[in-house]
């Protein structure tokens, strides 16, 4: 059985935005993450941990804008979009706010403009 899982990534390359590299350019998204409400999975108690081979997204398109909400010019100037993956479901882990998936050798089938 397939699900979609929601990302917010690099349009080409598929990086997240939670990268060293991007560090200064979203250091007031990071902070304000840090703060409160926005746990990493390894905060999450549901999810406890992330494999190397995961990555963070979403289960719906709602929770990922309202996570990213107030820095979707800032991601778009970045060229950043949300993108939608159909995964097997036994490649994901729920959390409470985040999913985690093993991307593997699947692609977006959308990619769309954050706003």
């Amino acid at each position: 059985m397939l699900v979609s899982i929601y990302r917010v990534e690099t349009a080409r390359g598929g990086c997240g935005p939670y990268t060293a590299e991007y560090e200064d350019v979203f250091g007031n998204m990071f902070a304000k993450h840090r703060a409160g409400g926005h746990p990493s999975p390894l905060q999450d108690e549901m999810l406890g941990w992330i494999d190397p081979e995961e990555h963070c997204g979403f289960a719906t398109r709602e929770q990922m804008h309202e996570w990213f909400a107030g820095f979707h010019r800032l991601l778009h100037v970045q060229n950043f979009v949300g993108t939608r993956y159909a995964v097997p479901l036994h490649t994901v882990r729920y959390g409470r706010t985040q999913a985690v998936f093993r991307r593997g050798d699947h692609f977006p089938v959308e990619s769309f403009r954050l706003n």
